[in-house]
């Protein structure tokens, strides 16, 4: 029964009652009936009063065009579902695409709907992000890593690459570390986490009497994903919409342009990363060795191997061969597809989730773009340009450490780079450096068990505890976030 509501036990009331347990409830895969959440829908329905009072309110006593007045409610009530969580993270990436369809296209034609005095943009515009390139480029890495999940080439190659590290406990944390940031840069974080936890187990087995080895290793994995999610555009959710929107304002930031960033960020993190881990845990003080036996890789892995080696050879030769990196994407999608290396299943089985959270994003930016929100937002900011991106970083970090990045991302990377495209005088260094900026602190919100699926995967093995994540994985995305600002202000000292 919805809890929200008591009736009597009278035959209408009883039907009533059945109707709403209907509207209300959903069917598991074996048809067990589940009950929607009341608390949930109690916070979605305060959300859209919240959400339709700021729309009122700015459609009524301001100035603003009627267009403006609606992407600021849809943007508030995005920003308190993805906070919140009332809906799944990528429910409400559709109910932004949709409200803006509604809204802002007005298809239909409705009175006191669309544009206010200008011709509303068509359905097509807001429907385009889910099939924008950057999804594909995603698609395509999703498919790899699945590809290369499935024929367990990713243990085989972590086991022969740990064996190069040495048998020390502190040499083996480094290439645990090492290992697990190579992987994260092709590999979906929690893919990785996934693998190299359950690698990461027999090494284990020897240390049960050593705690704090157990726990280094154990909350190295996690954070060593998150950094690695910094590396490559396709590394991350936040990434790829990094990449979307510097596109939707004529910014092509190509692969390798990516990594030369990406990559030197990433090593620094990993070493301070490593430091912090071993100076927490006390390694110097551990002993011991440990012992590897990899396992053999099949022909069928040589030719994921081949496939994998050769899209990303493409991917950082864009400028020698001119293909698109998101039309190399459909080498691994077509090549795994047609030779049977991934079914019907294994395609199901892909994180569409995560893409349709990407395509709210963009979509949530366009609209902010459209709609001309960026312009007004920008007058209520500081001229002050330097004081913008340290806030930004801040709120960007403190957001992904208590939400998904990628909702974090979503709701401060479209208005983020609209007002420094308005700041900057339209600088493209400016807007790189607080769209690239804001993609790469993203990944250090990594200081709670439930800041990222590493995390929550890595703590669910019982080894740590929220203590654990806070004086290492928090500490780490403080420093983070604080050598990322620095480097951007280095950098613009001499390029700008």
């Amino acid at each position: 029964m919805f809890k929200g509501i008591v009736f009597l036990g009278t035959a209408p009331t009883r039907k009533l009652q059945e109707a709403i347990d209907y509207l209300y409830g959903y069917l598991r895969a074996d048809d067990t009936p589940v009950q929607f959440s009341s608390r949930l829908l109690s916070i979605f329905l305060t959300c859209t009063v919240l959400a339709t009072g700021v729309l009122l309110y700015a459609y009524h006593f301001t100035n603003v065009p009627r267009e403006v007045s609606f992407m600021l409610g849809i943007f508030v009530l995005a920003c308190l579902l993805w906070i919140t969580e009332a809906l799944p993270l990528f429910a409400t990436a559709l109910l932004v695409i949709g409200l803006e369809i509604i809204f802002l296209s007005n298809p239909a034609s409705w009175g006191g709907l669309g544009f206010e005095n200008n011709a509303s943009p068509d359905f097509l515009f807001f429907l385009a992000p889910i099939a924008d390139p950057v999804i594909i480029l995603f698609l395509g890495g999703f498919m790899m890593a699945r590809a290369v999940a499935k024929r367990k080439i990713d243990a085989s190659i972590a086991a022969y690459m740990l064996r190069f590290f040495g048998a020390r406990p502190q040499r083996v944390l480094l290439g645990v570390m090492v290992i697990t940031v190579l992987f994260s840069m092709w590999i979906s974080n929690t893919a990785t986490t996934t693998m190299m936890i359950t690698m990461a187990m027999p090494l284990l087995a020897g240390f049960k009497q050593v705690p704090a080895f157990e726990k280094a290793v154990m909350i190295s994995i996690p954070v060593a994903a998150n950094i690695g999610g910094m590396g490559t555009p396709i590394a991350s959710p936040p990434n790829a919409l990094a990449q979307s929107l510097l596109q939707s304002k004529g910014i092509s930031v190509a692969f390798w342009e990516w990594m030369m960033v990406g990559i030197p960020a990433t090593c620094l993190m990993l070493w301070i990363a490593y430091k912090i881990i071993s100076y927490h845990f006390k390694m110097r003080e551990v002993t011991g060795t440990v012992t590897l036996n990899p396992a053999p890789i099949s022909a069928s892995g040589r030719f994921v191997i081949l496939i994998f080696l050769t899209t990303v050879i493409l991917w950082l030769t864009e400028p020698l061969h001119g293909l698109p990196t998101a039309v190399v994407a459909l080498i691994p999608i077509i090549a795994f597809t047609a030779s049977g290396q991934l079914s019907g299943k294994d395609i199901n089985g892909l994180d569409w989730s995560t893409l349709l959270l990407i395509a709210g994003g963009i979509a949530l930016g366009k609209g902010i773009t459209v709609s001309g929100l960026d312009t007004y937002v920008t007058r209520m900011i500081p001229t002050e340009a330097e004081y913008f991106f340290p806030v930004l970083g801040i709120a960007t970090l403190l957001l992904s450490t208590l939400i998904s990045n990628t909702a974090a991302v979503n709701l401060l990377m479209p208005l983020g780079i609209s007002v420094a495209w308005g700041l900057s005088g339209q600088s493209l260094y400016f807007v790189k450096e607080i769209c690239i900026g804001i993609a790469l602190i993203a990944s250090m919100g990594m200081g709670l068990p439930v800041s990222t699926p590493s995390n929550s995967i890595a703590y669910a093995h019982g080894k740590l505890t929220g203590n654990d994540f806070l004086k290492t994985g928090l500490v780490i995305g403080i420093a983070g976030t604080f050598l990322m600002l620095l480097i951007a202000y280095l950098l613009r000292l001499i390029f700008v």
